[in-house]
């Protein structure tokens, strides 16, 4: 490739003086692919100044505005694009992939679906759906859309990587690192590619692997932040705690000037609990960076962490008639701050507009919501922005659990199929990977006399062969109602952090939730008791990857709650 750009560089050199619309596109784009970005907006400025109606130099002007930052300069050359060229499609996923880059994730879905249905072989095209869709959280139909991309192109390293990272997610660790391992050999030179195959080294427990990736990846890129984050994880993960977060320290020291690098540092100590000084050092980017977003909302996590909620802003006394949820929400966090709506002063009138895997949640509120779509003549807030619209603070976030209603229909049903069986009827969940809790540990805090129930639904209840004792609910549970009336008849709920625990902490069912040291805002306490699910014992594992003291004290707390719930 860098032969063939040299070939081009030198060809066009040779009509370097010209004024043909056609070829000064064609040196823009050579620009643009060595990341001479100044010198082609440059160049591109004048020439789609002279030539407006040249839908080539309107795309690549858009695109280099999106490189320099500059979004909103460059959806508009990339819509004028597209208006100057209607069928091509190659502009419209450049106008896609610019609104995605924006946070519109719904515009940026339907314009690529447009380009799939147009060309059903565009692997590209498909490759950019499945991204969307991942980031939405359709995790089948992410799936399914980068299998096809892969069909038509069974080398792609980015389908390949995507796919890996799909997996990832969902615990299939073994075939996330097969897939990264087959990404990294089709583009051995990408950088990015290098450093998801250490981190799904590191998440599956392969520590030598994972630091001689990183080693490698540092070789010929040495101020490589990413590379020097997942280190530092690595060394704390083979209990060599301060020499990471020592090694990483020295590493910020000598880049100050990079906030990238302060906060994979401050990542790093959230990670091993240490959040007042993640806090104080996130709150250095954000004074001297306030436009790093990331920065903000690392903050504001680590505020919460801490107990600190933020104060109602003065202009926020406006009504509230539409919330809406981002697509890109988390399912935890979602049903955390669900609360929040039936906070507000009529919420039975108040429009959510939410994704279709989160109205099944909206729609066993205690109180009714209206679920819409979206209204743009109706101001619309997004639902984490509640908490700074409402009088909302560490004393009174517990108040109105429980939040949600099982249907009486299904509460009935699970009451029946759970009637033949001895109580206390505990409700367990578990996760897969090096760092995280087997069946095997959550087996370990359940006491003998107690009757589990497995509330797992996907592919880990196979895990069930290895512990005969659960009663396997989750093979009945295909939708958010299910599960909220399965646990409602539960007398408590037992794992990680998790939507089933979430989903028990709503409904005001006790339990005991594992989490690690640098465990999620929504398990913040006070004196010893959570603040957002004051149901629930949360247990901090005792040092980072390290569960068994943490799997003795989550039993000997299920105990005490059991018995103290058959003396109540």
């Amino acid at each position: 490739m860098a032969g063939r750009l040299e070939e081009a560089e030198a060809l066009l050199e040779e009509v370097a003086t010209t004024t043909d619309p056609d070829t000064l596109n064609a040196r823009a784009t050579l620009a643009l692919a060595r990341r001479r970005i100044e010198f082609a907006f440059d160049m591109l400025s004048e020439a789609a100044t002279i030539y407006p109606e040249h839908a080539g130099l309107a795309t690549n002007l858009g695109i280099a505005h999106g490189l320099l930052g500059r979004t909103e300069a460059a959806v508009i050359c990339l819509g004028r694009a597209a208006a100057l060229a209607p069928r091509n499609e190659e502009i419209k996923l450049a106008l896609a992939q610019t609104l995605l880059s924006r946070g519109e994730v719904e515009e940026a879905r339907a314009m690529t679906e447009t380009v799939v249905h147009h060309e059903p072989r565009n692997a590209r095209a498909l490759l950019q759906l499945g991204a969307i869709e991942f980031t939405l959280g359709h995790t089948s139909a992410a799936e399914t859309t980068l299998l096809r991309a892969l069909e038509i192109a069974p080398d792609d390293p980015d389908a390949l990587g995507n796919l890996s990272v799909l997996n990832l997610e969902r615990g299939c660790l073994d075939e996330a690192l097969s897939l990264a391992a087959r990404a990294h050999l089709r583009a051995p030179l990408d950088t990015a590619r290098l450093l998801h195959l250490a981190y799904c080294h590191a998440a599956i427990g392969l520590w030598p692997q994972a630091e001689a990736t990183c080693q490698k990846l540092l070789a010929y890129a040495p101020a490589h932040v990413g590379a020097r984050e997942i280190l530092a994880r690595v060394a704390i993960a083979k209990g060599e705690e301060d020499h990471g977060i020592a090694q990483l320290t020295e590493f910020v020291r000598a880049h100050k000037s990079d906030p990238t690098a302060a906060l994979a540092l401050a990542r790093v100590l959230q990670l091993v609990g240490r959040l007042d000084e993640s806090l104080a050092l996130v709150g250095h980017v954000v004074h001297t960076r306030p436009e790093n977003d990331a920065a903000k909302s690392l903050q504001a996590a680590l505020e919460l962490t801490l107990g600190q909620f933020p104060r109602p802003e003065p202009s926020a006394s406006a009504p509230v008639r539409q919330i809406v949820v981002p697509p890109t929400m988390g399912a935890l966090e979602f049903i955390a701050l669900a609360r929040l709506l039936l906070r507000l002063p009529s919420p039975q009138d108040v429009h959510v507009v939410a994704h279709p895997r989160y109205q099944g949640i909206l729609a066993n509120l205690a109180e009714q919501v209206i679920l819409d779509e979206p209204r743009p003549a109706v101001s619309a807030i997004p639902l984490q922005t509640l908490l700074r619209v409402l009088p909302i603070d560490a004393r009174n976030i517990a108040d109105g659990i429980p939040y949600l209603r099982p249907e009486a229909e299904l509460f009935s049903k699970w009451r029946n199929a759970l009637a033949a069986f001895a109580r206390p009827l505990v409700g367990i969940v578990w996760e897969g990977g090096a760092l995280g809790l087997s069946m095997e540990q959550v087996a370990a805090a359940i006491p003998t006399f107690v009757t589990p129930v497995s509330l797992m639904s996907g592919a880990q209840r196979h895990n069930m062969k290895r512990w005969t004792r659960p009663i396997d609910a989750g093979v009945h549970i295909e939708n958010p109602a299910e599960m909220i009336a399965a646990i409602g008849n539960l007398d408590a709920v037992v794992g990680p952090d998790s939507f089933v625990v979430h989903i028990a902490g709503a409904l005001g069912v006790s339990g005991v939730v594992f989490v690690p040291r640098g465990y999620p805002w929504y398990w913040a306490q006070a004196d010893g008791k959570p603040l957002w699910y004051p149901s629930f014992k949360v247990v901090v594992q005792e040092r980072f990857g390290h569960w068994h003291g943490a799997i003795d004290e989550g039993r000997r707390q299920l105990e005490i709650l059991l018995r103290k719930q058959l003396i109540d």
